[in-house]
């Protein structure tokens, strides 16, 4: 666990920075997509293992990928760095992540885009939680004051919508101490005592409440865009494959059409549980109460801009960028 008291936007800026590029690694390995023998193009995509990451899962297990043209190899990460430094080196030509990772690399120098829509937050199903230690008395975020919050990365949305949650409740946010955290280690932080607060994504969340250890207070991300729609989570890839290879880029936004459609669907609900289960061996307590994510198909500027909006406004951005500059353009 790392202490981070709250930054100064100079400091920030450098950290943001060099956080993408080190992610990055230095030159670029390509990503140009072979084709088989069948016609099929053959294709690595990266993800994370959570429902966020869950649409490359049921793409594979139900054969849309197939339906498309298609050849790929999921691989699973742990660290979410890993994301960019797949895309970056070659090794992965497509991509799981927040729209605040692609912002901070095109506005450090990394050509990358995002090339379709992930996770969507709404109102109704918002995906992250501040939660707080049982019995720790704290009801509301104006109670955060001068305490200890744990973000699971620095300049993340999980971060940056805390800080605009404690602003809107008259918080200081340079009172605050911010420590980074692995979500798995959250519910051990608070018996601890090593942190007042937390902000938690699903299903970690569900473990946390499962074992009486905490509860949530608020959803950070209604902070964000006064509680409308926008991309939590998107899929990207290197610039020069959209630009080169279109082709493989429309197969694979019409493949996660298909992915979304099934995906959304109530009627899939168990099915689309037990596929995470599969991939991910959560616990069945776990699961049951999951609220699933919906997920997105055509990224539009307005559902990305409002995450650029927050990261200009925490002054994390190495330069300003708008959100046409991150979205490929693919016909």
């Amino acid at each position: 666990m790392r202490n981070h008291k709250m930054m100064g936007g100079l400091v920030a800026l450098a950290i943001a920075a060099s956080t993408v590029l080190s992610a990055c690694g230095g030159d670029s390995g390509g990503s140009e997509v072979k084709t088989n023998a069948d016609g099929t193009a053959s294709v690595t995509i990266a993800t994370v293992g959570s429902d966020s990451g869950s649409q490359a899962f049921i793409a594979e297990k139900e054969g849309f990928f197939e339906d498309h043209g298609l050849d790929v190899k999921v691989k699973i990460v742990a660290n979410v760095p890993e994301l960019a430094a797949a895309v970056e080196s070659g090794d992965a030509q497509f991509a799981l992540t927040s729209p605040t990772s692609i912002a901070s690399a095109k506005s450090a120098g990394v050509d990358f885009t995002i090339v379709a829509g992930g996770a969507v937050y709404t109102a109704d199903n918002p995906g992250v939680w501040i939660m707080v230690p049982e019995g720790s008395g704290i009801k509301s975020p104006a109670d955060l004051k001068g305490k200890t919050i744990a973000v699971n990365a620095l300049n993340t949305m999980p971060h940056l919508s805390t800080l605009a949650t404690l602003e809107d409740a008259g918080v200081d946010v340079k009172s605050i101490d911010v420590v980074t955290l692995d979500f798995t280690q959250v519910g051990q932080a608070f018996e601890s005592g090593q942190v007042d607060a937390a902000t938690v994504t699903a299903p970690f969340n569900y473990q946390i409440e499962g074992d009486n250890l905490g509860h949530a207070i608020v959803a950070p991300y209604d902070a964000v865009n006064d509680r409308k729609d926008f991309y939590n989570t998107i899929w990207f890839g290197q610039s020069s494959l959209a630009e080169k290879q279109p082709d493989v880029v429309r197969k694979f936004q019409d493949a996660l059409r298909d992915t979304n459609a099934w995906a959304n669907d109530p009627a899939n609900e168990a099915a689309r549980k037990q596929i995470l289960q599969d991939y991910t061996d959560l616990a069945d307590k776990t699961l049951e109460g999951l609220q699933l994510l919906q997920f997105g198909d055509d990224v539009t500027p307005e559902l990305v801009q409002p995450v650029v909006d927050i990261m200009e406004h925490f002054k994390v951005l190495p330069r300003p960028i708008k959100a046409d500059d991150i979205i490929a353009d693919v016909k």
